[in-house]
């Protein structure tokens, strides 16, 4: 690979302005204790409703999204499915 072609932008990266198409823009609830757990093992955390997160970083919330409603539905009517915790929201 000659350094041209390696400085040449793909066709495969996208702007950094657009979002990533697998973003529902909703803020999500996860467990706490299961959250910290997987950050400590470098893995995804899991949020309430199941959803499979986005390889990336998490985006700060500045609170102009809205709230998974299934995740605050799971996280109010009872334990957390993978540790047992109850969230207090």
């Amino acid at each position: 690979m000659s350094l041209k072609e390696a400085i040449r932008p793909n066709a495969d990266v996208r702007p950094a302005e657009t979002p990533p198409e697998d973003s529902d823009e909703l803020v999500h609830v996860f467990c706490t204790p299961c959250k910290r757990r997987a950050m400590q093992h470098a893995r995804r955390p899991k949020p309430y409703c199941g959803k499979t997160m986005p390889n990336r970083p998490l985006r700060s919330d500045n609170a102009h999204l809205p709230v998974c409603v299934v995740c605050v539905e799971l996280a109010r009517s009872g334990p957390c499915p993978s540790c047992g915790m109850q969230a207090r929201l």
